[in-house]
């Protein structure tokens, strides 16, 4: 055989037939670009993105069945998320794409190359049924398929809602669903991130992405079912990329090296109104050295400031030295703060003369009060100069990492602890690391996308956890400023250093905002973006009337010490060209944060429950608590599996809107139904008339009907607890439910905690005391 060969060979002039060589090479050509198109048009120039622009990490690769159909539902955050996922998945997909792309020059080639399947929203239902069909034909013949669920990019960076043609797909060809989540994404360049997808500076390069692919689920699972799992898979997400963060006050250093002259404290009530990036690192690093020697190994320190200059500073300069920072609640009780004190073995508090002459303290033996003002006659002018010097002139990681050693801070360590307000039981410890502060920051600013230019108004207390986290810490990851008042009750002040510094996020109580409908003047307010409210229910009729006098809609938030605290929030709509993504609906707390899941369960039962079913919310993400100091009991029974168990009551529609609808602890069993008593406080205000808190509803116990409903109400004005409960009768509510004018008592101040949320535990016991003198 092999001479029979080499004779046919012979007698082959290939100059006799140089065009047969020519074609043949031509057709090897073209079998060979044929055959490798997909790698030369698609995966080489996603490798190449890969390992320069992009760094791309991948978990859960092994969900995805290497043979056989599968359907891939993932989020959809920037226009190259089919890139992303094709460049991590171990085989080809087939992604359902905007017809409109395949138009474009070059594009063109590689959406065919990757056998793409268009789809034409503009050509009516039949175009789009056709792309759903071809879909379901590839399935059928063992291909993996790609869908992006929400029908469109994002342009606020939380998820849209679920289209139905994935469900569609399914019905005709039945396969496993693996849902596929891409996770900070939202920032790079063709995001929408900046109102824009191109034409911006990367944040930074390589740009570090996460996919991850979830366990896979039935082909019965519904929108809902998938939109929950790829929260979950957000949430995880979240949590694996905690050591990839960067602790806040190592931010602020480099931020402040980076951006000295950017305004960053302003406090009208301090000695320097403003203090700039440069000069905020300054003085927290000139406060450090001084409190080193006082300090010891001391693991944690007392702080008794209001949100000030001083009290950012106090912080910032606790963190510096590995401190755990614990601001004490000046609104509770001595004994509440003495407490806070021993469970903590706290022997050092910073504070200032001047506010401990205005709100004093008496921490009890064995404490010691350091005065920051008074360390201000101790800095020379060198040294206020060299430190500037050092600022201007050296780097931000010789900073970090050489002149404060901050490489050894982990995000594991300890950050804070914050007692919690005690509105419904004793108060607690509550422990958050660097890392839940970092990874809440992290998701509020993808939420509500903070700039430079912006300045938030701050009023909230450091010892509230909004106030440590949103106020304090989040501008100074962005190069913001931050505009401090000590007093949230002070309406005319507030509405007047907002106008006079031009604020433009502010962030306070339902409680608080009554008040400044009725004092503060209608332009004091003009110049916010963005109001959110939390702390406790806003009531549509307050949202209305600040709306209609300021010209901005506050929206609700929701969040809570355990979660570092934010975890949904509203934000505004989006609208452009006549496309819309809605961002907030009323009477809702919003969304979960990107990085954060939410779940209702059956109370009894435990098992997830579907869209709008009532049941207990649990949350979860790389925000949820260290647990509970001193008491590790507490702790396992708050957080189970990672989930943290928050006691409210809640709903969560198809779209991933979360509506409270009560609280295990605000509910009174009466003859044995359970009543809940924020339904009573809302129907009672309606009757009333009132748009403020005139009166709060508790519970106490009752020998025949095991708990008696108790009204606490201000003076009332025009009326009588007898019209009342007679117009009270009128709104459709069970008989039980309804207070008796003798369960109605009149007092001068409702009891409100520091954060302006109603203080449940003190109205129950003014309830007992008045209702024992009948």
């Amino acid at each position: 055989m092999v001479i029979l060969s080499q004779a046919c060979w012979a007698e082959f002039d290939i100059s006799e037939h140089t065009w047969l060589v020519v074609l043949a090479a031509v057709i090897a050509a073209f079998a060979l670009v044929a055959v490798f198109r997909y790698f030369f048009l698609v995966l080489l120039p996603l490798w190449v993105l890969r390992h320069t622009i992009y760094r791309v990490y991948v978990d859960g690769k092994e969900n995805i069945p290497t043979s056989g159909p599968v359907l891939l539902v993932s989020n959809h955050v920037s226009h190259i998320d089919a890139g992303i996922i094709t460049t991590s998945a171990p085989r080809q997909i087939r992604f359902l794409i905007w017809a409109p792309l395949l138009s474009m020059p070059f594009l063109r080639w590689v959406f065919k190359a990757a056998r793409v399947i268009p789809v034409n929203s503009t050509s009516g239902p039949r175009a789009i049924l056709q792309a759903l069909r071809t879909a379901s034909e590839a399935l059928s013949a063992g291909e993996a398929v790609g869908i992006f669920a929400e029908g469109g990019i994002t342009r606020t960076g939380f998820l849209l809602p679920f289209q139905r043609g994935f469900e569609q797909i399914l019905k005709k060809s039945p396969v496993p669903i693996v849902p596929v989540c891409l996770d900070h994404v939202w920032g790079s360049v063709f995001s929408y991130q900046g109102k824009r997808f191109f034409f911006k500076w990367p944040k930074r390069l390589p740009f570090k992405i996460h996919v991850s692919y979830g366990k896979p689920l039935p082909p019965t699972a519904k929108a809902f079912e998938v939109r929950q799992a790829l929260q979950q898979l957000s949430a995880e997400s979240a949590v694996r990329r905690g050591s990839l963060r960067k602790p806040v006050h190592r931010q602020f250093v480099r931020m402040a090296v980076s951006h000295p002259l950017r305004q960053c404290l302003i406090d009208p009530n301090s000695p320097k109104h403003v203090l700039k990036y440069g000069e905020a690192l300054v003085g927290a690093k000139i406060i450090m050295r001084r409190l080193r020697p006082i300090l010891g190994d001391d693991k944690m320190v007392g702080v008794w400031l209001p949100p000030s200059q001083a009290g950012a500073i106090a912080n910032i300069a606790l963190a510096f030295l590995g401190k755990t920072s614990v601001n004490l609640n000046y609104s509770a009780s001595p004994e509440i703060v003495r407490s806070a004190l021993r469970q903590c073995n706290i022997r050092v508090v910073l504070t200032s003369k001047l506010f401990t002459h205005k709100v004093p303290l008496d921490p009890g033996p064995d404490v010691q009060f350091v005065y920051l003002e008074d360390f201000r006659k101790t800095i020379s002018n060198w040294e206020r100069i060299r430190g500037i010097l050092g600022v201007y002139l050296l780097p931000g990681w010789f900073h970090e990492y050489v002149l404060l050693g901050l490489g050894k801070h982990k995000v594991d360590d300890l950050a804070t602890i914050i007692f919690s307000s005690g509105s419904t039981g004793d108060p607690k410890g509550i422990m958050l690391t660097h890392g839940n502060i970092a990874a809440n920051a992290e998701s509020v600013i993808q939420a509500i996308d903070p700039l430079p230019k912006d300045r938030v108004l701050g009023i909230l207390p450091f010892f509230h956890s909004f106030g440590y986290t949103v106020i304090l810490w989040l501008p100074l990851q962005v190069g913001a400023s931050t505009v401090f008042h000590a007093n949230p009750l002070q309406a005319r002040e507030i509405g007047e250093l907002c106008k006079k510094h031009q604020a433009t996020i502010f962030l306070a109580t339902p409680t608080f905002l009554r008040s400044y409908v009725r004092r503060c003047e209608k332009d004091d307010f003009k110049s916010l973006r963005l109001l959110v409210v939390g702390a406790e229910k806003l009531p549509q009729t307050v949202a209305k009337e600040f709306e209609e006098k300021f010209g901005i809609l506050p929206l609700e938030g929701y969040g809570c010490t355990e979660l570092s605290p934010v975890a949904a929030v509203n934000v505004p709509d989006w609208q452009e060209d006549g496309q819309r993504q809605q961002g907030h609906k009323a009477g809702t707390i919003g969304q979960p944060l990107p990085g954060v899941a939410a779940r209702v369960i059956h109370r009894e039962t435990r098992e997830p429950l579907g869209a709008g079913q009532e049941g207990l919310l649990l949350i979860y993400g790389a925000n949820v608590m260290k647990g509970y100091i001193g008491r590790d009991d507490l702790t396992r029974e708050k957080i189970i599996d990672g989930w943290y168990v928050t006691g409210d009551l809640a709903k969560i529609d198809e779209d991933g809107f979360i509506t409270i609808t009560g609280r295990e602890e605000r509910f009174a069993k009466v003859g044995g139904e359970m009543v809940p008593l924020e339904k009573v406080e809302e129907e009672l205000h309606q009757v009333m008339e009132s748009t403020e808190r005139v009166a709060a509803v508790t519970a106490i116990p009752d020998g025949k009907k095991g708990e008696r409903l108790i009204v606490l109400h201000l003076p009332l004005q025009g009326t009588t607890a007898q019209e009342i409960c007679k117009k009270l009768g009128t709104r459709g509510m069970p008989n039980i439910y309804l207070p008796g004018p003798r369960d109605f008592f009149e007092v001068a101040d409702l009891p409100i905690l520091g954060s302006g949320k109603l203080d449940i535990k003190q109205c129950r016991r003014k309830a007992e005391e008045l209702a024992g003198k009948e």
